[in-house]
């Protein structure tokens, strides 16, 4: 489990085992006592001074086991693998000395996922996981922060290390633009405006590049995702043009479909590269949690809910058999709501209809 020295970094892995210590309803002393190390030691790791990564995969496994043993919840454990993930790409940028083999980057050897994501956007946002959110007790006094932070100097040299990343990283390959679209994505959660700017210079450049191919290819998913970047930040008219111009054809909508899986777990199998979106079997995946994910997403406020609806419309379409007359019957009134508040675009609103026509189907049965 050693990391090298210089990719040896434990914010986030050191936050989420002190979220799961607080859960189990030990203080640092007593859980200390229990593990069998100096209160000091646990200090170190919660802060990430003594990166988890740092020990030995024995007294890790010992440590998560015995957390398991307490009470902890599986899916908070879960988060702490990943977070030591997350943690070696910070490290990985933070140590960076100038490396030449991109291929061996970390945003290029996997397609990273969401709760990978959310642990790094952590740093950037300070808004925690969902699931570790709903963990963290609410109210506490005192010194200590509620999340892993970034300093100044240490946000901008990962910014500008992302962009340098993503600018080099060879223009017609599937992993240069694997690495391209993750940084990306990943630099999108920096809020300065010079980001901004650069993200909707790097947009054009990938669209330019893409050209008027309607089919799948590994640009359609760079530029997917900086759709995704722009919308975040403000842009109304990236992610409708997007959909509208570019998932118009077979591919395209089986890759939307497959990718969504893939963010949220439904496809389980760790991916390699951007490839799968069209080599994946629509019907190797159930729907049931992305199904349930994009019916809680549909609020007008969401400023991904143009590809929300859309990913609704099309994932009903394909698997009609996910719907029956008790889901049917629970999702109406949601369809409905987001429909009268508005306001929507007229995509969005004749999707959300003809869900809503297929939901009416469904509870007639």
């Amino acid at each position: 489990m050693s990391a090298p020295e210089s990719e040896r970094e434990g914010r986030i892995s050191g936050h989420v085992l002190k979220i799961i210590r607080r859960t189990v309803g030990h203080t640092q002393i007593s859980f200390a006592e229990r593990i069998g190390v100096d209160v000091s030691t646990l200090q170190g790791w919660e802060s990430g001074r003594r990166p988890l990564m740092a020990v030995s995969t024995g007294q890790y496994l010992r440590l998560r086991h015995l957390l398991h043993r307490l009470g902890a919840s599986p899916r908070l454990l879960a988060q702490m693998d990943i977070a030591l993930e997350a943690d070696r790409f910070l490290g990985y940028i933070m140590g960076d000395q100038g490396r030449t083999n991109l291929d061996a980057h970390p945003l290029a050897t996997w397609v990273i996922t969401r709760s990978f994501t959310d642990l790094v956007a952590w740093a950037f946002t300070g808004t925690a996981p969902a699931v570790l959110a709903e963990a963290s007790p609410q109210g506490r006094r005192g010194p200590s922060t509620n999340g892993p932070e970034l300093a100044a100097d240490e946000r901008r040299h990962i910014t500008s290390h992302l962009r340098a990343v993503a600018e080099k990283a060879t223009r017609d390959s599937s992993i240069g633009a694997l690495l391209r679209r993750q940084a990306h994505y990943v630099a999108g959660f920096d809020s300065s405006d010079e980001t901004g700017e650069w993200l909707a210079t790097m947009q054009r450049a990938e669209k330019r590049r893409l050209g008027s191919n309607m089919d799948w290819s590994p640009s359609w998913a760079v530029v997917r995702s900086g759709a995704h970047s722009l919308a975040r930040k403000g842009d109304t008219e990236a992610l409708p043009q997007f959909i509208g111009v570019h998932v118009s054809t077979d591919s395209c909508e089986i890759a939307n479909l497959n990718y969504w899986a893939y963010w949220l777990g439904e496809v389980r199998d760790p991916q390699l590269a951007d490839t799968f979106m069209v080599k994946l079997d629509v019907d190797s995946w159930r729907g049931d949690l992305l199904l349930g994910h994009l019916v809680a997403k549909l609020d007008p406020r969401n400023p991904y809910l143009d590809v929300v609806a859309h990913t609704l419309w099309a994932l009903v379409i394909r698997k009609p058999g996910l719907v029956d007359g008790r889901i049917a019957g629970a999702m109406t009134p949601e369809l409905q709501r987001v429909l009268e508040e508005g306001p929507i675009s007229p995509q969005s609103r004749r999707e959300l209809e003809g869900v809503l026509y297929a939901l009416r189907m469904a509870q007639r049965k």
